[in-house]
């Protein structure tokens, strides 16, 4: 499966830090150690991620709350690259056999090698027959408000690739929800916003729980 690059959609590190659930610097160090590759600037003064990078490194996020370490996700990516160099953890069938493999309650990440088919990651050749927990819906996530949308449970975000440069907006609006948060500090902002732009409050709310979270990545 190949993904097409969004190339409207720009992401500094603070903002694809956010949108994967963690901060700018740690988004910087996935890109150094190469968990993802920034596709549209790699260097300084800062790199430039495109709406799809940013669905690696929340794959990336996925598989550490999983509880698997760097060497594993290094070992799944080294795999999936040789065949899907772009993207590699969304392009091919990667995913997690929930099931105890050789005793480690985590399970393992395995790749489809035939339909049906899965093998480990890290020790090619074990083939596991049950079908895996597989890394599917996460551009769909990304566009619901990404990690932190997510985790928190808000259903009126979206992140659409073709608007704003894709920053995190209220749910088919054009407002970013940084500029939401920022009117929303005072009582009299909040009622403009509800009153005069015809928000509803919880566009407001929602947006102010984003920003605040990732403010505190």
């Amino acid at each position: 499966m190949n993904f097409v690059l969004e190339q409207s959609a720009i992401f500094p590190p603070y903002r694809a830090g956010a949108l994967a659930g963690v901060s700018g610097y740690r988004i910087g160090q996935w890109a150094r150690y190469g968990l993802i590759r920034p596709t549209l600037f790699h260097g300084r003064p800062a790199n430039r991620y495109a709406f799809n990078d940013v669905a690696e490194a929340i794959v990336v996020h996925w598989l550490l709350d999983k509880g698997f370490g760097y060497p594993a996700i290094h070992s799944a990516i080294d795999a999936a690259r040789k065949a899907f160099p772009a993207w590699p953890l969304q392009s091919s069938s990667l995913g997690i056999a929930q099931h105890a493999v050789r005793g480690d309650p985590r399970g393992a990440i395995v790749q489809e090698v035939e339909p049906g088919v899965y093998v480990e990651t890290g020790r090619p050749g074990d083939q596991i027959t049950l079908r895996p927990e597989l890394l599917d819906g996460v551009r769909q996530m990304l566009r619901r408000g990404g990690w932190l949308a997510d985790d928190l449970g808000l259903d009126r975000l979206e992140v659409d690739p073709t608007r704003l440069g894709g920053a995190p907006t209220v749910l088919g609006r054009r407002w970013p929800v940084e500029r939401v948060a920022q009117l929303a500090d005072d009582e009299g902002g909040r009622r403009i916003l509800v009153d005069d732009y015809g928000l509803d409050t919880r566009d407001v709310e929602q947006s102010c729980r984003w920003v605040k979270a990732a403010t505190e990545l």
